[in-house]
């Protein structure tokens, strides 16, 4: 594909001698162990956080959590709570941590990593339900966790950027405050109306047949895709959202679901700061191990996330 940046090609250079079969090849759980062993491309372990694992409780039982404190001497600090991507169907705490880690060490924030539950097994809205059941916990508990509760954001990347930004803009009604929302390469529109659905419809590491199949695993009804819940950038009105951060990448077919959303941000009168690279694909953050932009982009939205929460 042309307009890849040069560590992009040969990183697909390496992925293509053991090539992966496509999702729907596959079962479930080989998929998500898949996703498993791509760890190693997010870089190196960040050891001087503090790093501890605990449950939530939800309306019909308990989701996993990881909490991560950097090592900055204040009683109270600023927080984040973090839902990963995975296509709504694979995807962990550990396939995050890295990342998590590098967003509290650099943003000197403490993230609240969330194990929301996958699809299949449970379809929309139960991710989004634990998003929100989650936030409000962690907003509840904030001093428990040692997290300022007036300068709390919820922030995610791919399908966990859309969980995010829907739980950002049901807190104007509902609450608890979010005070600012953080985006990276963020699947905003479950009906795929981006034109860049179709401009980078064959990827890589993520094609407009994977985005549809995601949609298919999670949100099955095509009615509910069409609701602000599913679909935030379709959210009638953004007044009084809070600020964001958001990153995207140009070689992505969700990369106008993110322009789409500064736009319609900033129209509203919100404070947006978005940031594209140049040459990168879907969730390049995760391959920070092997593409200095993806790196370059943790620092970037960790300090600008964390300035919207001063």
């Amino acid at each position: 594909m042309t307009g890849l940046h040069t560590q992009v090609q040969l990183l697909l250079q390496s992925l293509s001698e053991r090539p992966a079969p496509q999702p729907w090849e596959m079962p479930i759980a080989a998929y998500r162990e898949a996703g498993e062993k791509l760890i190693a491309l997010a870089g190196n372990v960040d050891n001087r956080c503090t790093v501890n694992d605990f449950t939530i409780p939800v309306p019909d039982g308990t989701i996993s959590a990881r909490c991560y404190r950097p090592p900055v001497a204040r009683p109270t600090l600023p927080g984040v709570v973090y839902l990963h991507g995975g296509a709504f169907v694979r995807g962990s705490l550990d396939t995050h941590d890295r990342l998590c880690r590098k967003l509290c060490v650099r943003g000197e924030l403490i993230v609240v990593s969330v194990a929301y539950r996958l699809a299949p097994e449970d379809r929309f809205p139960g991710a989004h339900h634990d998003a929100a059941d989650a936030f409000a916990w962690v907003s509840e508990h904030a001093g428990e966790l040692g997290i300022d509760v007036e300068s709390l954001a919820v922030a995610g990347d791919s399908s966990g950027g859309a969980l995010a930004a829907s739980v950002a803009l049901t807190s104007r009604e509902q609450g608890p405050a979010v005070k600012a929302q953080g985006l990276l390469c963020p699947a905003l529109d479950a009906t795929m109306s981006s034109d860049s659905v179709e401009r980078y419809k064959d990827g890589p590491f993520l094609t407009r047949a994977a985005l549809e199949w995601a949609y298919d695993m999670y949100v099955p009804e095509i009615d509910d895709r069409r609701s602000s819940l599913a679909s935030p950038l379709l959210t009638r009105h953004l007044v009084g959202a809070p600020p964001a951060v958001i990153v995207s990448a140009q070689i992505d077919p969700v990369a106008d679901d993110a322009h789409r959303y500064a736009d319609r941000l900033a129209a509203a009168g919100v404070k947006v700061q978005a940031h594209e690279y140049d040459g990168m694909p879907h969730s390049f953050p995760l391959l920070a191990g092997v593409l200095d932009d993806g790196d370059h982009a943790i620092t970037v939205f960790a300090r600008e996330l964390a300035a919207l929460l001063d």
